[in-house]
């Protein structure tokens, strides 16, 4: 008995090690396509231009132009720019269901590696989808998103700080739409027996 408990919790303990880890964007490698790429490594810079397509776990991040800086710990931030008539777009999985997920864009996007944070400027827009159904949109000149706690926040200035008369911030919040219920099990009814034969 003892030891059919230590395996059960073993196996718990491993199956919920794992679902963190597919969860943990900061801990998958960072992959970038692009058409051209220049690297300082005295400052630490490297540019990528032309098509730049950036993906790390979930997160996948289109632009014209990306440039990603390294701090002394080996923290990544990147800097995405729109280009062409295009907007910069964003799109992560949420924690908290098997089919969440938050998508964005705006003319610049900040990443940062470390923190897990999301800043989009000017032309910000950030959709909360539970599947394709989109739950939550919010709009405005500064957008900040932390994807590891699921929090927003909102503003009417580039500083991340709002103020009276600088304009407005937009949001939508759609409708639950409820989900089919199971149909109720029906019970076991006996079959009916069969006839008894007669004989003469």
């Amino acid at each position: 008995m003892i030891k059919h408990l230590f395996l059960i919790l073993l196996f718990a303990t491993l199956g919920s090690n794992v679902a963190l880890a597919e969860k943990a964007d900061s801990q998958q490698p960072l992959r970038i396509q692009s058409d051209s790429q220049t690297y300082d490594g005295s400052k630490k810079v490297t540019v990528y231009t032309g098509a730049v397509h950036m993906v790390k776990g979930t997160l996948t991040i289109n632009a014209a132009r990306l440039e990603i800086v390294e701090d002394a710990n080996g923290g990544k931030i990147g800097t995405l720019y729109s280009g062409n008539g295009k907007l910069v777009n964003y799109r992560q999985k949420r924690d908290g269901g098997p089919d969440l997920w938050a998508e964005g864009e705006a003319d610049k996007v900040v990443y940062d590696d470390t923190l897990e944070l999301i800043k989009l400027f000017n032309q910000a827009k950030l959709v909360l989808l539970d599947g394709k159904e989109r739950t939550h949109e919010s709009s405005g000149i500064y957008i900040s998103y932390d994807s590891r706690t699921d929090f927003m926040s909102v503003n009417n200035t580039l500083e991340g700080k709002s103020l009276p008369g600088a304009g407005f911030t937009n949001a939508v919040i759609y409708p639950t739409k409820d989900k089919p219920k199971a149909a109720p099990a029906k019970p076991n009814t006996p079959a009916p027996a069969a006839p008894e034969s007669k004989h003469e």
